[in-house]
This record gives structure tokens, C-alpha cells and sequence, in this order.
């Protein structure tokens, strides 16, 4: 049993467990000897024992290693220890691609073409992942996707294998084809192919059901494709898949940057500034001013002609200037040039003073109010020019709907401002011109409240199934801000609101009535129409529910005939599809428990009585091994226990004897006769003993006796050089001599002053006596 703080080996210590599966645990270490964690995936006691497996996983996984692609997770390899075996890799700490289903097509294509680009290099290095599903694309803490958990020899995942895989087929490209479309189907619509129906997952003849309403055609001919239920009918290569799916995410429309009703609203004035107007010249030589005027809804004027028509205006206001002046040349300064050469009538100076002073006084005042009024009509047409395009804005987007009490007010005073003008009361016309400037403010600033009002109606409207009252409130908004893409949603939604009410109505009572595959359809239909109708994804939800609970229990219900029979295989693979159907319910654990409890209890019955049959055949060594596998399962068995007491001393000494018996030589020496004649003593004082070892202890006393009886050894010399005998002491000078030497290796040297040294290697056996040794020393240095 693997915790929490347990060493898996001398560098890494557990720390969490991530997850499990039929092959085994995955846990998060702390690599002691890197610094910082890392991640192992623990075989299961199966897999590790099975040695073809391991070294198939070894080398794939080595394979894996060498593609070194920036989407593929980093593997070491392969690592055992006395106990366990294991995969070391990098840890992968965003969570995998499953938490991404449901995602904008977009965001799933972006994280998909990482993946495919994966494939296709391992296809390019000949290697076929056989498990492509979301679970097995890991994110990295920066949310790089990273394809994991290669295959090995695994069938895949019963929703992502193809059918020939399911069907036992060799595995093939066309297998990781079928699997990549079954990854990109769930991540668009939530769940895998046929799921949960397993059984036309294997069924050729079956086709998936189409992908949700809002995924791009493109995109669906591609999950076709992909999905095709004949290998020969799915792309020839990753490469090409990959190409595809640049170009599908490219022709995607680019995401809106905000929400329009959470989109800020730009600052606009408080009011409008308005630039002293100039005067413009009269049409025509003495021509009066007219009063009447039209409103401007031309082109918007742009600054640079603005500037020029300042100029213009100002150069008019010159030249009316001079023509004011040359009028009074001409009324005023002319006839007292006149005058002063004319004779002088003969009046009364105070008849003659009067009228010349009123005239002159008459004079001025018409001078003075013909250059108000022409600056005043010009500065009430600067400011009725702004109006008029500010409030053709607002008209365009239908201000008269919303405009309240303010756009009321703005109608009135223009009409007001009209009736002054015509009067040629310009400066009341302004003034009543100004007081619309702020209202206008007003009304602008109100756009944006408007809008997200009336997208508050729609979407209750909708909600309520008032779909005219929803194509009301979206049309007003699009009036308000043509743009909206949640009014466009909104008003083609209310479109089809009455039909998708129809099918949820009929869904619903078919569900009730326990028709849940026509309800499931009608849903479906009603979510091609709207695929924000919440009703038909809560009623999905909710058959998709049932019928996974009723899956589960089949699933568990199985599991527990199969384990009642034994059968612990399908009992684990009931337990298994019960797990994928709920994978955090706790009666799975439960049951998978007590299969291990149970075949562990099998195994260690089955182990203990192999090792008693070895020790029945004095086979102790293997006898000792069985033993302490047996503890490995479970330490507390006393039958193991009592099992190793007893065989590992018998284990010891059988290999003592052999040792000795295979090797007799070794006897010859007198420290290991010494050694040999004390296990001998031992063995043959163990009670009741076996033909084997009856045979070691007669066997090893015959040889020890013949090592000990001496052996005649004849030595022929020179009578000159001097004759040692290692261990057994210098002889001297002789020409021939004989002693008994017990049998065993010895070395005897030859010395004489002026002559090499002479040395000879000789072994001396039991029972028979050597050839005569010569040693001379004849080689004068």
C-alpha cells in the first residue's frame, strides 16, 4: 500500500497521489536529488512482473525521450526497486485538457494544434500513441499542452479508440487519427462519442451524433473526418490535420474585445464649444438680409474647412465694414462737401441744427444694428450646423424612442429657435440654441443606460418565452448600437424562440413519460436552434445523469457477480467502466480493495504452499524466496515468518556444503579444512535430515578425511642449491630426498649465489603420489 511520506527509493519520497488507473498510480515526488517535484507513474504489480511489458515500456518510453518535442511530456524512463516499478517524468502542473470542455472553438483549436503537431512527430519516429484523449494532454504551470501516458500495449480508452483498436486490430496512425477527432468532439461538446453507449462505440455501422450547432462547418467536416469509422476513410497523416486546423482557427472571427453591456462609455462634453462666428458678406449690393433658413444636413464640416471658411467669413466681415463706412461717405461726409460749395439758405439756425442731428443719429443706429444683425444670424447658424448633426445622430439611432423628456424638450426649443429666426430675432434664436447643447449631452450620456436596459429586457423577455417583447427590446438596441453582437444573438434567438418553447415542451413530457432518447433528441433539435437555451442543456443534463446512473450500477452490479464468482479480471474491468462513469464515487475504491484483498489472499496461499513444497524437495533457497515474498504482500502472515526462520539458517548451509563439494580444491588449503570441518559438524548434527543433505555431510566427511592423510612427494636436486618449501621449511642442499606432505598446493624455491632463483607451483592430491620434483638452480645471472 503506497502513502503519503514513503520512500520510493533513496532519492524520492511520495508526496500526493494524483491519480490511478488499471496499470497503476501516479504520484507527485520530491526528487531529493534534482531539488523540487517531479512526477512517477507506479505500475501496477501485474505490469512490473511482467517482464516483456516492461521492457516493451522501456523502450517506447526511450523512443518517446529522443523526440524531444516541446509538446510531448519529458520521460526519464523506466526504474525499479526491490518492490516497485516506475515512471519518472516531468510534473505537469496545470491539470489536463478535460477542464477545457466547452470552451469558445477558438480556444480549443488553439490548445488542439500544439497537440496534432505532437502526433505527427512521434508518427514521424514511428511510434502510435494509442491512448489519445483529453486526460492524457497535461498543462504545464504556463498552460503549455503537453501529450503524455504513450500507449505501450493498452487497447485505449473505450469512448476515444477507434473501432479496430477496440476490436484487438494492431495498432496504427489511423488509431491516433480516430483518437485526436474524439478529443476535439469532447472538448466542443462536452462528452466523448457515443458516450455513454460503449457498444456503438465498437459498432462500425454506427455514426456519432453531430457535433453541438455553434461549431464551424469547417470544423465539423473535419470531426467527420477524423471520426470516420473505416481506418482507410480518415486523414493519411497528423501533418495535414494539423495545416487544417491553422487554417479553421485563422478563418474564426476575432473575439470581441468586451461585452456590450459592460463596454465603458467614452467621456463626452459637458457642452459644446462654439467659435465667435464671423459675418459674411450680403449676397447682393444693397440687398436686405433674409430671415429665412434651411437646416443644415449636409456632409459634416471638417476643421481644415472650418479654418477656411473662418477666413473667408473674416475677409467678409472686412469688406461689409467698408461697405458700412462707404455709406456713410456717402450719406454723411459727401453732402458737407457738398454743402460747403453750394451757397448757405438763409434759415433759422435752431430749424437748421435739429434736422441735421436727428438725421445723423438715425444714421448711426441703422449702422450699428445691420452689423449686430449680421453677426448674430451667423453665430446662431454655427451653433444650429452642430445641432443639426448631433441630433441626426441621435435620430439615427432612434432617440425618439428613448429620448425622454429632454429630447421632447430639444424638438421644442428647435421649433422655438425656427419661429425667432424667421422673426430675424437671431439672438433669441441662439440663446434658446444654446439651452439644447446641454440637453443633447443628456441624451447622449442616456445611450449606453438605454442599451443595457434594453438587453436586460430581451434577456428576461427570452427567459419568459415573450419572444415579441424580446424582438422588441434587441431591435431598439440594435437602433442604440448597431454593432451588439448580444443583441444580434439576442434578436435571432427570439427568432426561434416560439419553436424551441414547442420542442422543450415536448422534450420535457417525454422525459417525464421515460421516452429519454426521443426527449434527448427533441433537446438537441431545440439546442440547433438556440445553443443558449439553458432548458434543453439542463434537460441533456439531466438524461445524460440518469442514464449514467443507471450505467453505473449495471457497471457495479456486475462487478460484484464477477467478484462473487472469482472472476477477478472482469470484476475489475466492470469496476473500471463503473470508475469512468463516476470517477470520485467511494464504492469503487471500496471494490477494487477488496480484489486486491482477495487475490492477494490467493496469491500468498498459492506461494505458501510452493515454498513447503520446496522445502519438502530441500530446495531451500527457493523455499526462503517464496517465504519472503509472502511477507512482501502482507508482513503479518506467521505461516512466512515462521517459514523464513526456518529455511534461511538450512538455505546458508546447503550453500556451504555445495560450495565445498564443487569445489574440493579449496579443501586442500588447512584454514578452510578448518572451516569446512565445523560446517560439516553442524550439518550433521541437524535431526532428521534429507537425502540431499545426508549426501552433503557423506560426501564432504570423505573428502576431508582424504585431505588429511599425507601424500610421499620425491625432490630431486644438485647438492648445491639451497631447497625451501613454503609452509613447511627450508630443506637445505641434497640431491634427492622424499617427505609426506598433505595434499594441497605448495612452492618451492631453489636459491645460489650467482644463479637466478628457481620456483616451482605444485599440488599434491589425495591418494596418489606426484611426479618426482626437480629444482636446480642453473641460470648464472
Amino acid at each position: 500500500m503506497l502513502e503519503r511520506g514513503q520512500e520510493l527509493s533513496a532519492n524520492l519520497v511520495l508526496v500526493r497521489r494524483l491519480g490511478a488507473g488499471s496499470s497503476g498510480e501516479v504520484w507527485l515526488v520530491e526528487d531529493r536529488e534534482r531539488g523540487g517535484l517531479r512526477a512517477v507513474k507506479i505500475l501496477s504489480a501485474t505490469l512490473a512482473q511482467d517482464v516483456a511489458t516492461c521492457a516493451a515500456l522501456r523502450d517506447e518510453y526511450a523512443r518517446v525521450a529522443a523526440l524531444g518535442h516541446p509538446n510531448v511530456l519529458r520521460i526519464d524512463g523506466l526504474y525499479r526497486s526491490a518492490r516497485h516499478a516506475w515512471i519518472a517524468m516531468d510534473y505537469a502542473a496545470g491539470g489536463d485538457l478535460t477542464q477545457l470542455r466547452g470552451r469558445a472553438c477558438g480556444e480549443i483549436l488553439r490548445v488542439a494544434i500544439p497537440v496534432a503537431s505532437a502526433l505527427a512527430a512521434a508518427h514521424a519516429a514511428g511510434l502510435v500513441h494509442r491512448d489519445v484523449k483529453p486526460a492524457n494532454v497535461l498543462l504545464s504551470a504556463e498552460g503549455v499542452p503537453l501529450l503524455a501516458d504513450f500507449g505501450g500495449h493498452t487497447t485505449g480508452s473505450p469512448f476515444s479508440a477507434s473501432p479496430q483498436q477496440l476490436a484487438g486490430a494492431p495498432a496504427s496512425i489511423a488509431d491516433d487519427m480516430y483518437g485526436f477527432g474524439a478529443l476535439l468532439y469532447e472538448l466542443l461538446s462536452g462528452y466523448p462519442p457515443f458516450y455513454p453507449d460503449a457498444a456503438a462505440a465498437r459498432d462500425v455501422e454506427q455514426e456519432p451524433a453531430p457535433p453541438p450547432a455553434h461549431v464551424p462547418a469547417t470544423m465539423a467536416q473535419m470531426l467527420a473526418k477524423l471520426l470516420a469509422r473505416r481506418a482507410e476513410d480518415r486523414p493519411a497523416d497528423m501533418r495535414s490535420v494539423e495545416r487544417e486546423l491553422r487554417a479553421a482557427l485563422a478563418s474564426l472571427p476575432p473575439p470581441a474585445m468586451m461585452s456590450s453591456m459592460n463596454e465603458p462609455v467614452a467621456d463626452k462634453p459637458a457642452s459644446v464649444r462654439i467659435e465667435p462666428p464671423g459675418l459674411r458678406p450680403p449676397p447682393g449690393q444693397g440687398e436686405p438680409l433674409r430671415s429665412e433658413w434651411q437646416r443644415n444636413t449636409g456632409p459634416r464640416v471638417t476643421e481644415e474647412e472650418l479654418r477656411r471658411q473662418g477666413f473667408r467669413r473674416g475677409l467678409g466681415a472686412s469688406l461689409v465694414a467698408l461697405g458700412i463706412a462707404a455709406v456713410a461717405i456717402v450719406f454723411f461726409v459727401l453732402p458737407k462737401w457738398v454743402a460747403r460749395d453750394q451757397p448757405v439758405a438763409k434759415q433759422p439756425a435752431a430749424a437748421v441744427v435739429a434736422p441735421k442731428a436727428e438725421e445723423k443719429a438715425a444714421a448711426e443706429k441703422k449702422e450699428i444694428d445691420f452689423a449686430a444683425l449680421a453677426k448674430a444670424k451667423q453665430a446662431a447658424e454655427e451653433v444650429r450646423a452642430i445641432i443639426d448633426e448631433r441630433l441626426q445622430k441621435l435620430n439615427e439611432r432612434a432617440a425618439s424612442e428613448w429620448g425622454g423628456e429632454e429630447y421632447t424638450r430639444i424638438n421644442s426649443l428647435l421649433a422655438a429657435a425656427d419661429t425667432d429666426f424667421t422673426a430675424r430675432e437671431y439672438t433669441l434664436a441662439e440663446e434658446k440654441l444654446n439651452e439644447i447643447v446641454p440637453l443633447l449631452d443628456v441624451v447622449e450620456e442616456r445611450a449606453p443606460q438605454v442599451l443595457a436596459e434594453q438587453l436586460k429586457e430581451g434577456a428576461k423577455a427570452l427567459q419568459e418565452g415573450r419572444s415579441e417583447d424580446a424582438k422588441a427590446a434587441f431591435t431598439l438596441a440594435l437602433k442604440i448600437e448597431p454593432n451588439n453582437q448580444v443583441a444580434s444573438r439576442g434578436l435571432k434567438r427570439s427568432g426561434t424562440l416560439d419553436q424551441v418553447l414547442a420542442l422543450l415542451t415536448t422534450a420535457e413530457r417525454q422525459e417525464k413519460e421515460g421516452n429519454a432518447t426521443e426527449a434527448a433528441d427533441n433537446f438537441r433539435k431545440a439546442l440547433s436552434l438556440d445553443a443558449e437555451a439553458t432548458r434543453a442543456t439542463e434537460g441533456l443534463a439531466r438524461i445524460s445523469s440518469r442514464q449514467a446512473a443507471d450505467a453505473f450500477a449495471s457497471s457495479m452490479a456486475r462487478g460484484y457477480s464477477a467478484l462473487a464468482a472469482t472472476n477477478y479480471s472482469q470484476a475489475r474491468e466492470a469496476f473500471e467502466a463503473a470508475r469512468r462513469i463516476r470517477p470520485d464515487a467511494p464504492e469503487i475504491a471500496q471494490a477494487l480493495r477488496q480484489i486486491e484483498q482477495e487475490q492477494r489472499t490467493g496469491v500468498i496461499n498459492v506461494k505458501l504452499q510452493q515454498a513447503q513444497q520446496f522445502e519438502s524437495q530441500e530446495k531451500w533457497a527457493e523455499a526462503l524466496k517464496e517465504y519472503r515474498s509472502v511477507l512482501e504482500l502482507d508482513s503479518t502472515v506467521a505461516a512466512a515468518n515462521d517459514g523464513v526462520a526456518r529455511t534461511a539458517p538450512r538455505a546458508t548451509l546447503n550453500e556451504q556444503l555445495e560450495l565445498y563439494l564443487t569445489q574440493p580444491e579449496r579443501l586442500f588449503s588447512q584454514s578452510v579444512r578448518a572451516v569446512a570441518k565445523e560446517t560439516l559438524a553442524r550439518a550433521a548434527g541437524i535431526a532428521n535430515p534429507g537425502p540431499i543433505l545426508s549426501r552433503q555431510v557423506k560426501t564432504l566427511g570423505e573428502w576431508l578425511a582424504r585431505a588429511d592423510v599425507p601424500v610421499p612427494v620425491a625432490l630431486r636436486s644438485d647438492n648445491i642449491t639451497q631447497v625451501t618449501i613454503y609452509r613447511v621449511g627450508a630443506l637445505g642442499a641434497f640431491e634427492q630426498r622424499s617427505l609426506e606432505l598433505v595434499p594441497g598446493s605448495y612452492t618451492v624455491v631453489g636459491t645460489r649465489p650467482g644463479y637466478r632463483d628457481v620456483r616451482r607451483e605444485i599440488s599434491v592430491m589425495p591418494g596418489a603420489a606426484p611426479e618426482p620434483v626437480v629444482i636446480r638452480c642453473e641460470d648464472k645471472i
